[in-house]
C-alpha cells in the first residue's frame, strides 16, 4: 500500500496520498480532518453522485448548493459567495465526468472567507487544470478506484495533499485514530 501511495502522489504531482477503503470514505475522511462537524454548511455542486452528499450528512453537516455551470456541468464559482453564511466551513467542487471545476476563482472565495477546499475528482483521474492535476488545486482531493472508475480495484479510494500535516491527518482519522508522520 505505501508503495501505491507513494507512487499515486508522484503521478498527480501531489506531496503525500492516503489509500481509503473507498471514494466515499476518502470525502468522510477529508471532510472531518477539515473539521466539519454538525450544523456546518458545506457549498457543494448539485450534479454529482449521492456519496459527495452522504459525507457531507455523515460528518453531520448540510449541503448546500451552488450552482451548475451549463456549459460544464460542474459548480459555477459565481454562485458561491452568495451561500456563504456563518455556518459555511467549506467549499467541495466536484468535477464531474473528467471535466475540471474552474478552480482559481473558487480557491480566491475560499481564502477571502477562511474556508477551506476539498476536491471531489472521483471521476478525474488526470484531468488538468492549467497544468495542475484534478484533486491536487487545494487542500485535499479525494478519488475513486470503483468498478466504474478509469482503473478499478472492485473499491478502494484515496486522498491527495500537498499538505503533511493533512495527510497525516487524514492517515490517522481513517486509520482508527493511531498518529503518525507528525500527527
Amino acid at each position: 500500500m505505501a508503495e501505491f501511495e507513494s507512487a499515486y502522489a508522484q503521478l498527480l504531482g501531489a506531496e503525500g496520498c492516503v489509500c481509503t477503503a473507498s471514494g466515499t470514505t476518502a470525502l468522510i475522511s477529508s471532510l472531518y480532518v477539515m473539521g466539519v462537524d454538525a450544523g456546518d454548511e458545506v457549498i457543494v455542486s448539485p450534479y454529482t453522485f449521492i456519496a459527495t452528499y452522504n459525507a457531507i450528512l455523515m460528518n453531520k453537516a448540510l449541503p448546500v448548493f451552488a450552482d451548475t455551470d451549463p456549459t460544464t456541468w460542474t459548480m459555477d464559482p459565481a454562485s458561491i459567495e452568495s451561500r456563504i453564511t456563518d455556518r459555511t466551513r467549506l467549499i467541495l467542487p466536484v468535477h464531474i465526468y473528467g471535466i475540471p471545476c474552474d478552480m482559481d476563482p473558487i480557491n480566491a472565495i475560499a481564502k477571502k472567507h477562511n474556508l477551506g477546499v476539498v476536491e471531489d475528482a472521483c471521476q478525474a483521474w488526470l484531468a488538468e487544470y492549467k497544468g495542475h492535476k484534478c484533486g491536487t488545486l487545494s487542500d485535499l482531493g479525494c478519488f475513486s478506484f470503483q468498478n466504474s472508475k478509469h482503473i478499478p480495484s472492485g473499491e478502494g479510494g484515496a486522498i491527495v495533499s500537498n499538505s503533511d500535516e493533512l495527510v497525516d491527518r487524514c492517515h490517522a482519522f481513517h486509520n482508527c485514530g493511531r498518529g503518525t508522520g507528525t500527527y
